[in-house]
């Protein structure tokens, strides 16, 4: 009975963890790994390459990241948007164009974690795609379509500037499947495989 009393006495002692929620906004490049990438048309076109892209993230449409996050105590859960741009450097014969400007959005879920003074997050979720691409003298632009999937691991540090305020510097890898439909007559679609690694820096607050 004693240690009964005792030991709710601790757990009631036990003060409880911290929750706050933070919103936070990124600005960034990323770099692209070569990968493998597939380009069809109907009536009989299709190309496969080791595909060179390029980010090109301070150029219109910009590459950021939006997110927010329940903090208690450690750990979080987060829901992030993250809008890299990628632009193929190397396009095959018969091939003008091919780009994903208005986003290879990744939308993902991440639990994170903070260690010291550093932030580890894992996450996943799908990928929003918008394609552009000439093939064969026909111009696509989007839709947009939910295309694929992705994973993310990143790391990061913050440097408050206020009680509330921070700036946050991280870096991050993503790994992404997607098959952008291409909307035309004919229609195309992309096979995407993207590996990237993201450097990114921001502000963030503390509600």
């Amino acid at each position: 009975m004693k240690l009964g009393w005792i030991v709710g006495a601790l757990v009631w002692a036990t003060p409880a963890a911290a929750e706050t929620w933070n919103l936070e906004a990124f600005g960034g490049n990323a770099y692209n790994f070569d990968s493998r990438l597939r380009i069809a048309q109907d009536g009989g076109f299709s190309e496969s390459l080791t595909a060179k892209y390029e980010t090109r993230g301070f150029r219109p449409p910009l590459y950021y990241q939006l997110r927010a996050g329940h903090w208690s105590g450690e750990r979080a859960w987060e829901i992030s948007l993250l809008h890299p741009t990628i632009y193929l450097a190397n396009p095959p014969a018969g091939v003008s164009d091919v780009s994903v400007s208005h986003g290879f959005n990744i939308v993902s879920v991440n639990r994170a974690f903070k260690a010291g003074d550093w932030t580890y997050r894992f996450g996943a979720g799908p990928v929003i795609t918008h394609a552009e691409a000439t093939i064969l003298g026909t111009k696509y632009d989007g839709p947009y379509r939910l295309s694929g999937a992705a994973l993310l691991t990143g790391v990061g540090k913050r440097f408050h500037i206020g009680t509330s305020t921070y700036i946050a510097v991280e870096g991050a890898l993503t790994v992404a499947y997607a098959k952008p439909h291409l909307a035309g007559t004919p229609s195309g679609e992309l096979t995407v495989t993207n590996f990237a690694a993201h450097a990114l820096i921001g502000v963030g607050h503390e509600l």
